[in-house]
């Protein structure tokens, strides 16, 4: 309960920081929505291309064609993910960031980012394979397999995006600095979850509601409205869960914090076992 405590703290703060620049919160928007795209973009072709056959050599194109569009969408999401790290980052050295100042610093780290975009799918893949493969041993690995490399990983992409280093090498200096912590992170990242679902779920509700009324306009309103509400809360929760990395690994490396965010809260992410 006192870590679920915290990560509200840590959330109530890294809403602190991003209230001030609201408009970090499309960003989480528009990378959503380019992945969709990117995805849609590099599949597409491949599935017309190839179609529906049971052939082994077209199998392998297909799957060659979804993991180069996992990975275009993967680098796009980093890239966002990115802008809104440095957007908070430069709030905290008392900067005014803008989507152009946040974007032009995830942009400078674009090979990095398609480094860990590329590592993060083939960690999904060998995952996926496993669990295809081993049945319910597999399902236990992949579980333990995501979690892990999530928690490990977490301030990767702030890393690679202040020290300029390349994916493994970022993945490394992550794991280094979280796993032999009690890991706020986790917290956090359960404490977000668990937010976000419940922010969800009155536009879920509501949305089912008016899609029962049979009435076509009324379930078009009802759909576009859930939606619309649906993807601002996954935004806004994913724009936080960035703020929150930036300020842990700025806490990490001694640089200023702002403010809202309190010492002793963020001094437990990094209490040893």
């Amino acid at each position: 309960m006192n870590r679920l405590a915290n990560a509200w703290q840590l959330a109530k703060a890294s809403w602190a920081v991003l209230s001030k620049d609201r408009e970090l919160v499309a960003i989480p928007i528009v990378a959503g929505i380019g992945a969709l795209l990117v995805f849609a973009i590099i599949a597409l072709p491949g599935i017309i291309l190839v179609g529906d056959s049971d052939n082994n050599a077209t199998n392998f194109a297909l799957w060659i064609f979804l993991a180069l569009a996992a990975v275009g969408a993967s680098w796009f999401a980093a890239l966002g993910q990115a802008a809104v790290v440095a957007g908070a980052a430069e709030r905290m050295d008392g900067g005014n960031p803008t989507l152009g100042s946040a974007y032009t610093a995830a942009r400078a780290r674009a090979f990095r980012l398609l480094e860990w975009a590329i590592l993060a799918t083939v960690v999904a893949i060998v995952l996926d394979q496993l669990e295809e493969r081993l049945g319910m041993l597999g399902r236990i690995v992949s579980w333990l397999g995501n979690v892990a490399f999530s928690v490990l990983s977490f301030l990767a992409l702030p890393i690679i995006v202040f020290e300029d280093v390349g994916a493994i090498e970022g993945f490394k200096r992550s794991s280094s600095l979280l796993k032999q912590t009690w890991g706020e992170q986790v917290a956090f990242s359960f404490g977000m979850g668990l937010l976000g679902f419940l922010l969800a779920l009155p536009a879920i509700l509501i949305g089912g509601a008016l899609i029962a009324t049979g009435v076509l306009p009324i379930q078009i309103v009802g759909v576009a409205a859930a939606v619309a509400w649906i993807v601002l809360v996954a935004a806004v929760t994913s724009a936080l869960s960035a703020v929150f990395k930036a300020a842990l690994y700025r806490y990490a490396k001694g640089l200023p914090v702002d403010p809202a965010f309190d010492q002793g809260d963020l001094r437990g992410a990094f209490r040893p076992k």
